[in-house]
């Protein structure tokens, strides 16, 4: 949580931005920051993982970092197993829709850290 806010900060600072435009960041019961110029959002492993419950394939997001992978969490391992399947889908995805003339979210980069 606390880390969430504070990279929000300074990445926000570092882009001369103010937090809640460009750069923002959602935590539980706190996703106020989060406006629709939000490019670049720091959230927790819990709201993540409440945001693939409510969209499988991540649709709002072209990247994901999933960083302090190395503390092998109950979330942490949903997430790695979920995005996973979620990066398959959205390639397969993104290969039929020029075909079948549909609109597609993209192929989802996941990267890992620890």
């Amino acid at each position: 949580r606390v880390a969430a806010i504070a990279m929000a900060q300074r990445v926000a600072h570092e882009l001369n931005t103010p937090v809640g435009g460009t750069v923002a960041y959602q935590v539980r019961y706190d996703s106020s920051s989060v406006g629709k110029d939000c490019r670049i959002k720091f959230m927790t492993d819990g709201v993540l993982l409440r945001e693939v419950g409510q969209d499988l394939l991540l649709q709002k997001y072209s990247a994901i970092v999933l960083d302090e992978a190395h503390e092998r969490g109950v979330n942490t391992d949903l997430l790695l197993g979920l995005l996973s399947r979620v990066v398959q889908l959205r390639a397969r995805a993104a290969e039929s829709a020029p075909a079948a003339g549909a609109p597609s979210a993209g192929p989802l980069k996941l990267i890992i850290m620890s």
